[in-house]
């Protein structure tokens, strides 16, 4: 899909050396999050009894946000640090504002929603609802481990391409003014935006399905 060169340049930065220093074994999926709490909001999905979870730079309903920039980390789930680098990034270029930068997290453990957002209200979400994960067997690279990258499902049920599909939707539901939506990923996450790019019916046409807006895909 077409994009800016500032575009470019601003999610390439803000995804380079999230993964330097990390063993390939090592899961960095933590419930509750270690950081960001405040910022810790839970997606539902359309398998019962099921959320997403998610870190969002913007509250659901804040009228200021007109594009949106969904984060996908790499092998080792650093979900947190892809989330802080890109929220920076962003503000460095003075784009903090009207943009909201979405993380999801593809855990590898139960994770509930109360622990996820520190018990927000959210009348979508009860307290007791879990989370998909797609359990880590060693080594830790295998087919099964990283079943996510390709769309698989979870130990859960549900499947992490359709799982991004209701991250969208639930973006542009919860942001009002939104005017575009931009899917990046880095490493192992580039690789699923490819394939989810590939295979999602979002983005056919270069819109969304729901309201019909600009989506651009930047693979690093």
């Amino acid at each position: 899909a077409a994009r800016s060169g500032e575009e470019s340049s601003l999610l390439r930065t803000a995804s380079s050396g999230t993964d330097s220093g990390k063993n390939p074994g090592d899961s960095f999926f933590f419930c509750p999050p270690q950081s960001h709490q405040s910022q810790a909001y839970a997606v539902p999905l359309a398998s019962p009894d099921a959320f997403e979870p998610v870190l969002a730079s913007h509250p659901p309903g804040s009228e200021a946000v007109e594009q949106a920039i969904i984060v996908i980390h790499g092998a080792a789930r650093e979900a947190e640090n892809y989330f802080g680098d890109t929220v920076r990034i962003v503000a460095s270029h003075n784009k903090q504002e009207g943009t909201v930068v979405v993380t999801p997290s593809w855990g590898e453990k139960i994770c509930w929603a109360g622990d996820w957002t520190g018990g927000k209200p959210n009348h979508e979400v009860r307290n007791n609802t879990q989370a998909p994960y797609w359990t880590v067997k060693r080594p830790f690279l295998t087919t099964e481990a990283r079943s996510w990258m390709f769309g698989g499902g979870s130990d859960h049920g549900a499947r992490s391409f359709e799982i991004l599909d209701s991250v969208v939707e639930w973006i542009e539901v919860n942001y009002p003014r939104l005017r575009r939506v931009v899917v990046t990923g880095f490493s192992a996450g580039g690789q699923y935006v490819q394939r989810w790019a590939a295979l999602s019916p979002e983005g056919a046409n270069g819109v969304t399905r729901s309201r019909g807006l600009p989506l651009r895909v930047i693979v690093g």
